[in-house]
C-alpha cells in the first residue's frame, strides 16, 4: 500500500506551510494525457487550471520527478516552454499554473496549494525530486514556497530573488537555489547581491548571468542551470566528467569571445562544483590568470561603477515617481523628459556596461509605472492611471 503525500496551508496571523506524510499519492483513476505535447489547460475542480507537459518517457505506474512553475502573468504555456528540453532530457513532469500571477501573496499561495493537491492526487510524484521555478514575481513566489515547506530539492529563480518578507529568505533549508538573470534585467543588481548573501550563508546556490533582459530565460540558460542542479545529485563519474567538459568548454568560449565576466563566473562555479571529482589545477590557473588580467579588471570595474551609478540614478527617479503618484495632478513632465533624455545620452555615448545599466533603469521604471494599473497590487485612482499611461509613453516612446 502506497503512503499518502499531502500538502496543506494553515493560515493564521502569518502564513504557515506544512507537508504531512511521506511518499506519494497514486490514484487508480489517474489521468492519462498525450506525452511530449503541451496541454494548455487541465481543469481543477474549483475552476482553476494548469498547463502540463509529460515527457516521452513518462510512465503513470512509476513515480516521476516534477517541476512546478509559476509565471507572473498566469501564462501556463509560456511558463512551461523554457523547461521542455530539460523535461525530455531528465524525465521531469512540468506543470504551470494558469491562475497564479503578480498580486497578493496569500492568494497565490492558496492557488499553489490547490495546484499541489490536485497534482499529488492525480499523478505519481517522486517526493525526493521536486523542483519549483518561476520568473519575476513567480520567482519570488517559488522561493517563498520552497522556504516555507522545505520539501523541494531545488529552486530555479529567473529574473527576481526573494519576497520582501524576511522569513521567506533562504537560510537553513535543504534545497539548492539557482538564479538565472540577464544583465539587462531590472533585477540584475538584486540577483548579484542575493548571490553574495547566499554564499556568505554557505547555502547551496549559484547564479547564471547572460546577455538578456527581463523575460523568461531561453532554453540554453535553463539547460545550464539544470546541469548544475544535476551535479548536486549524481554519483556517476562518467557523467560528472562529461558535465565538467561542457562547463570548461563554456568558460573557454566566453574567454575567447572577450566576455571575461561570464568566463570568470563559469570558472568560479566549476571550482566550487567539481572539487573532489575532477582535477582542477588547469582551471585554477586559468581563473587566477583571468581575474588578475587588465582586461578583466577593467570590465569588472566598469560593471561596479555602472552599478553604483545605477543606484544613485534609480533613487532620484523613484523618489520623484513615488511623489508624483501621490499628487498626479502636479506632475512636471518636463522634468521627466529631461531625465529620460539624460538616460538616452548615456545609452548613446556610454560604455558597454552603462548601456546595460540604462536598459535596466528604463525597464524598472516602466515596470513600476505599469504595475500601478494592476488592481491586484494597487488601488489607483483614474488620475494615477492616466499618469501611468503618460509616463509609459515617455519611457518607451515607440
Amino acid at each position: 500500500m502506497k503512503n499518502v503525500f499531502c500538502f496543506t496551508f494553515l493560515i493564521k496571523k502569518l502564513l504557515l506551510v506544512s507537508f504531512f506524510g511521506l511518499g506519494y499519492i497514486y490514484c487508480t483513476a489517474q489521468h492519462e494525457f498525450t506525452k511530449s505535447v503541451v496541454i494548455d489547460s487541465i481543469a481543477i475542480d474549483n475552476g482553476e487550471s494548469f498547463a502540463l507537459y509529460l515527457p516521452s518517457s513518462y510512465n503513470k505506474d512509476e513515480p516521476s520527478p516534477i517541476i512546478f512553475v509559476f509565471d507572473p502573468a498566469a501564462r501556463g504555456t509560456t511558463g512551461l516552454t523554457p523547461f521542455l528540453n530539460v523535461s525530455e532530457k531528465y524525465n521531469y513532469i512540468v506543470v504551470c499554473s494558469n491562475n497564479s500571477k503578480n498580486g497578493p501573496l496569500e492568494q497565490n499561495l492558496e492557488i499553489a496549494n490547490r495546484l499541489f493537491n490536485y497534482v499529488f492526487s492525480n499523478y505519481s510524484i517522486e517526493e525526493s525530486n521536486m523542483l519549483v521555478a518561476g520568473f519575476s514575481g513567480g520567482s519570488r513566489l517559488a522561493t517563498t514556497i520552497a522556504v516555507l515547506t522545505n520539501k523541494f530539492s531545488g529552486v530555479i529563480a529567473c529574473g527576481a530573488g526573494f519576497s520582501s518578507v524576511p522569513s521567506h529568505t533562504p537560510s537553513t533549508q535543504n534545497f539548492s537555489y539557482v538564479g538565472i538573470c540577464g544583465n539587462e534585467d531590472m533585477n540584475y543588481n538584486e540577483m548579484l547581491k542575493n548571490k553574495g548573501f547566499l554564499q556568505r550563508l554557505n547555502f547551496s546556490s549559484t547564479l547564471f548571468t547572460y546577455n538578456g533582459d527581463h523575460k523568461w530565460p531561453p532554453n540554453e540558460q535553463v539547460n545550464r542551470a539544470f546541469r548544475w542542479l544535476q551535479n548536486k545529485k549524481i554519483k556517476d563519474s562518467v557523467l560528472i566528467s562529461q558535465n565538467f567538459e561542457l562547463d570548461f568548454n563554456e568558460a573557454e568560449a566566453f574567454y575567447n569571445s572577450g566576455e571575461f565576466l561570464f568566463s570568470a563566473e563559469v570558472y568560479d562555479r566549476i571550482l566550487a562544483s567539481y572539487k573532489g571529482f575532477v582535477p582542477l589545477n588547469e582551471v585554477n590557473e586559468k581563473y587566477s590568470s583571468l581575474i588578475n588580467s587588465k582586461a578583466y579588471k577593467k570590465e569588472y570595474k566598469s560593471l561596479q561603477d555602472a552599478l553604483a551609478q545605477e543606484g544613485k540614478i534609480s533613487k532620484r527617479l523613484f523618489d520623484r515617481l513615488y511623489g508624483d503618484f501621490l499628487f498626479p495632478e502636479k506632475v512636471n513632465f518636463s522634468w521627466w523628459k529631461k531625465e529620460l533624455n539624460k538616460l538616452e545620452k548615456l545609452n548613446a555615448d556610454g560604455s558597454f556596461q552603462l548601456k546595460k545599466m540604462v536598459s535596466r533603469i528604463r525597464f524598472n521604471l516602466f515596470a513600476a509605472v505599469y504595475s500601478r494599473k494592476n488592481a491586484r497590487l494597487h488601488n489607483s485612482s483614474s488620475e494615477q492611471i492616466s499618469l501611468s499611461n503618460k509616463l509609459q509613453k515617455l519611457i518607451y516612446p515607440n
